[in-house]
């Protein structure tokens, strides 16, 4: 072999080294803690504190953790609940029984309603709680645990109090419907029918983004539409946005990953080969995080490209990823345990695909309710602790890199003979 040929064949590898390198430390997952539930049963409805400092999942039993692991505490049933944005305050149901925690598991105060309660919501600072039963009945109530408001109207699926705190969104059995802090409507369509589930508030409270089935939905905060579209192949499993709704991220049955922009207009699918259960977005749309059917989470950046994967122990649940603030952490959930990972690095560059989109209007149509008052009992709960434990760390680059130098050594030992 020429001098020449053993020069290129050197740079080649090193080269090699540089880009293989280069992308496994571009962007990786640093594993940084892992929860177990200390009972039988999964989490999820996963999220973070505004401020990336507190992390709350709900599932067979709630969970609250500092990310430092300084205050940690769960074991209750958490299927119906939900975490101020603040970090401060964990609202949560049992049967009839609401329930508002503070940030130590320490019970605040306890509130009843007529029917089981089947769902909840807390807007940012805790000082206004929404509950919803299996009769249709709406309550709101004070930060302190005074009744506020009481409306009759139809099941719910999900609940959201606007930032400004000035409103509330519910989807419903048969549409869609906006209502005053006390619990008066003041706008509702019932021609969306019961597609809509899933609801995001821009942090203005200007915009209102729905999504159910196959179809997404926006709306302005006093509920003109903006733009009404299909835009997944199957059913939508879960969606995030960013904090002024520019991007919004979709996990689908159809096994991808879909993010549309403010106007509706699809800008990227990134397929995953299964379903996407649960999704994850940063403030600024910058990071976006995808949980699939088969256990993979993958981390990607605004345009699309793949910055890291790791692979949990079992399937991912259902909401059960979520991204802080700035890009820099994510929590996802198995089917047993929770984990905690840091973002670290910076993005890669591939290759996306595009869509023109297309636009879907209807109109409103109102219905009557009605409203009635309820007495309330009250009664006094205690906490349980949570369990840890750290998980083995990733695969490092610099395995990566003492492969490459075993070919360097390789290519050297054949150049001399």
């Amino acid at each position: 072999m020429s001098t020449q040929l053993r020069i290129h064949l050197v740079v080649a590898v090193v080269l090699l080294t540089v880009s293989i390198t280069g992308i496994a430390t571009a962007a990786s997952l640093s594993p940084a803690w892992k929860e177990i539930p200390i009972a039988e049963g999964s989490y999820f409805d996963v999220m973070f504190s505004a401020d990336g400092s507190t992390v709350y999942a709900g599932g067979n039993q709630l969970f609250f953790r500092s990310w430092d692991g300084t205050n940690r505490w769960g074991g209750r049933a958490g299927h119906v609940a939900t975490m101020s944005s603040d970090g401060n305050y964990v609202v949560s149901a049992a049967g009839n029984l609401v329930q508002v925690l503070d940030r130590n598991g320490t019970v605040y105060w306890i509130r009843g309603m007529g029917a089981p309660i089947r769902a909840v919501a807390i807007s940012p600072n805790a000082s206004l709680i929404i509950t919803a039963d299996d009769r249709g009945d709406f309550h709101s109530w004070t930060g302190n645990g005074e009744s506020w408001g009481l409306n009759r109207s139809d099941l719910v699926k999900q609940i959201a109090i606007s930032p400004s705190g000035s409103f509330v969104v519910v989807t419903t059995a048969i549409g869609l419907k906006y209502l005053h802090p006390d619990m008066i409507p003041f706008w509702w369509d019932n021609k969306s029918g019961s597609l809509d589930t899933f609801i995001a508030i821009s942090a203005d409270s200007s915009t209102v983004i729905t999504s159910g089935e196959k179809r997404v939905s926006s709306h302005t905060g006093s509920g003109t539409l903006n733009w009404m579209k299909d835009v997944t192949r199957e059913a939508i499993i879960d969606m995030a946005c960013s904090e002024d709704c520019s991007t919004i991220v979709l996990g689908s049955q159809d096994g991808n990953v879909w993010v549309l922009d403010q106007e509706g207009r699809i800008l990227w699918k990134y397929p995953v080969g299964s379903w996407v259960n649960g999704v994850g977005v940063s403030r600024d749309g910058s990071i976006i995080a995808a949980g699939a059917l088969d256990g993979n989470l993958y981390i990607l950046n605004h345009e699309g490209n793949l910055l890291a994967k790791t692979r949990m122990q079992s399937v991912i649940q259902p909401r059960s990823v979520a991204v802080n603030g700035n890009g820099k952490r994510v929590v996802v959930a198995d089917e047993f345990a929770l984990y905690g990972y840091d973002i670290l690095g910076s993005p890669e560059v591939t290759l996306e695909e595009t869509f023109t989109p297309t636009l879907r209007i209807t109109t409103t149509i109102p219905t009557p309710v009605t409203t009635r008052s309820v007495t309330i009992p009250s009664t006094k709960v205690t906490t349980l602790p949570g369990t840890t434990d750290t998980p083995k760390s990733a695969l490092s680059p610099f395995a990566v890199m003492a492969a490459v130098a075993g070919m360097l050594l390789a290519a050297s030992k054949y150049t001399r003979k």
